[in-house]
């Protein structure tokens, strides 16, 4: 794992005159502490519902709440449920079950020729995706269900009022039969978990979101070009804009595993997405995430129980999350090519890996053990630094300096400003042709997250933000560090 490759290259922050804006957005008038989450609890819940999305992310929580919760629409979806008619108990783990439609609604006859996207009546699930939240909001764990997944739906009654028996299909086929009330108590049935939220959006939004964060940068380890999505890249990376994007993750049929294949690149862009959602360019940025909520609420399709004051405390529970606690994994497949008569070919998930997967989320367990501590080979007298300040708190920039300096680092010259403020964690900048010494200054700074840039040269950058503890004495070692295991998390940065 690399960590945060160098997607996105700073911008300058605008500084208009901020009349089209709610005014909690503007950067001008300082809301009291009392008026609930500030920029960086939105946009890191949003990372983790708007990473939803598949796309991407469907929440935002503060006093500018009431300029955006209109535009939600609300469905009931636990219809026919034995539950309470009210949000999850506090204090307790949440599962958030994430679908993406591809529901046209929205869409000109002009936008849909464009977008490939058929005109078919109706919305299908192409994407189903489980978030679960820790009880201690260390963690989020988001697992994708292929859409082929094998799996029993219970007896439901159709829209014409007929009932209908207990049947094994495929799961998408839960979503056509009976949106989202069938679609949760099918997921129910078959991990044994409770959905306590439902987060929906269908294609006009996905395609709005990502275009309002000025793309979302994918990598390809081959080229492609794919006539039924309409996808056609080159190998390597790419910016996509939101039509784009979505042809990236509907595409299926350019991999050899197909469904499995185009799970790996949505939770690929899902990290893309998280990462350019919680960086500082958007947090700073008051027209840019005033249009990125505008777009990602304005197509999203929720639960009733999720009104403000529910979606005020997830995005209080969520304020610290980092896109390296965002783990993504499938569910355990057993055979990716089940043939079942009169259904077809179809997704037959592992009996026992499965069910040991569940049952950790159930329990609120962690999916594998803590990550060995960073080994460190190099000295820290044969790294040097350029500190950045990145909080706007003064003297911060001085003090982290010295901190590194009294454990033995060399600095490349007195701590500056550096282009953004109001950063709350700690960046280190490197140069990929560097992964020894980085190992060195991770160690360092436990819990700093990293950033890949190319061309940067033997210097580091350490961008310093608002929670530096200080600097921690390093142990030099002679072992060769271990490879890193899935899951993945929203960190990587790998072509898929």
């Amino acid at each position: 794992m690399s960590g945060y490759d160098d997607f996105f290259r700073p911008e300058p922050v605008e500084q208009p005159a901020f009349s089209g804006l709610p005014p909690e957005l503007s950067p001008r008038q300082r809301a009291p502490r009392k008026s609930g989450p500030n920029y960086r609890r939105i946009l890191s819940w949003i990372a983790g519902i708007t990473s939803l999305i598949l796309l991407g992310v469907s929440g935002i929580g503060y006093t500018a709440l009431n300029n955006y919760t209109g535009k939600i629409k609300k469905e009931d979806v636990f219809a026919g449920l034995d539950r309470a008619d009210t949000a999850p108990e506090a204090g307790k783990a949440i599962n958030i079950l994430l679908v993406g439609s591809d529901s046209r609604e929205g869409l000109t006859r002009t936008q849909q020729n464009k977008l490939s996207t058929g005109r078919d009546q109706g919305k299908r699930s192409d994407t189903m995706i489980l978030m679960h939240i820790s009880a201690d909001n260390s963690r989020v764990t988001m697992v994708s269900f292929p859409r082929d997944s094998y799996v029993q739906i219970p007896a439901y009654t159709d829209e014409n009022g007929r009932k209908r028996a207990a049947s094994k299909n495929k799961i998408n086929a839960s979503f056509s039969k009976g949106g989202a009330p069938l679609t949760i108590r099918t997921i129910e049935a078959n991990t044994g978990l409770t959905i306590d939220h439902y987060v929906e959006v269908n294609i006009a939004g996905f395609v709005k979101m990502v275009d309002a964060l000025g793309g979302a940068q994918v990598c390809l380890a081959k080229a492609v070009d794919d006539k039924y999505s309409g996808l056609t890249l080159s190998k390597g990376k790419h910016l996509l804009d939101g039509a784009q994007s979505l042809a990236y993750v509907r595409a299926r049929k350019i991999y050899l595993d197909q469904d499995l294949g185009r799970i790996r690149a949505q939770q690929a862009f899902i990290g893309s997405v998280a990462r350019k959602a919680l960086s500082a360019q958007t947090l700073t940025n008051p027209i840019k995430l005033n249009r990125f909520l505008d777009a990602a609420l304005s197509s999203v399709t929720t639960d009733k129980q999720l009104d403000q004051a529910e979606i005020l405390r997830l995005a209080n529970r969520m304020r610290n999350v980092q896109a390296n606690q965002i783990e993504f994994l499938t569910v355990p497949i057993k055979n990716s090519d089940y043939r079942v008569p009169g259904v077809g070919s179809s997704v037959l998930w592992s009996e026992t890996k499965s069910a040991e997967l569940f049952t950790k989320l159930r329990t609120d367990t962690p999916l594998s053990p803590k990550a060995p501590a960073v080994k460190a080979t190099v000295p820290p007298g044969l790294i040097t630094i350029q500190v950045l300040n990145g909080a706007g708190v003064t003297g911060l920039g001085a003090k982290a300096a010295n901190d590194l300096a009294r454990v033995g680092f060399g600095m490349a010259g007195p701590a500056k400003n550096a282009d953004v403020t109001g950063q709350e964690s700690t960046v280190i900048k490197y140069d990929p042709t560097n992964m020894a010494q980085l190992k060195t200054l991770q160690a360092a700074i436990p819990g700093a997250t990293i950033e890949q840039s190319d061309g940067l040269g033997k210097t580091f950058q350490v961008i310093v933000g608002s929670s530096w503890s200080g600097a921690t004495r390093v142990t030099i070692t002679s072992a060769k560090p271990k490879s890193t295991t899935k899951p993945t998390s929203a960190a990587d940065t790998t072509c898929t």
